[in-house]
């Protein structure tokens, strides 16, 4: 579970630190203008997404076990399901506080916007990674025999 978020945080960090080099290379700003404005909805509404799509696997998940009998098998797809809830809402709380942190006055961390950029950027390619996520396990669901 933790080597899984390790890989999801780097491989986020990662994408937006080379995005954020190429819009920082172009002069452009209106990612970053856009995400400011808008991630914290798009968090939320990509949150709304997973859950729904949750509740779709997890519907087929009980028919699978009623029909099997071996709830077991299941427990961990439960737990990283719930997990994949709970870092979504971690993320949109980081999206606030990176976003309060870059518009502040006086920021209590002396950081080069860009970082905070970065980090932002991050914070939405990860909420879309989470996204990834869910949804091949919808396909993983319906591969199951």
């Amino acid at each position: 579970m933790i080597k899984g978020i390790l890989r999801l945080i780097l491989t986020s960090v990662g994408i937006a630190c080379f995005f954020q080099f190429f819009f920082h290379q172009m002069q452009s700003d209106f990612v970053y203008i856009f995400l400011k404005s808008n991630v914290t909805n798009l968090q939320v509404a990509l949150l709304a997404i997973n859950g729904a799509t949750l509740g779709i696997v997890l519907t087929k998940i009980r028919e699978l076990i009623d029909k099997n009998g071996r709830w077991e098998e299941f427990e961990s797809a439960k737990m990283e399901m719930l997990l994949s809830i709970k870092e979504q809402m971690a993320l949109i709380a980081a999206s606030l506080i990176i976003i309060a942190l870059a518009t502040a006055k006086s920021p209590p961390f002396d950081l080069p916007l860009d970082v905070y950029q970065a980090l932002l950027l991050a914070s939405f390619v990860y909420s879309l990674q989470i996204l990834y996520d869910t949804a091949k396990s919808v396909f993983v669901i319906l591969d199951y025999k």
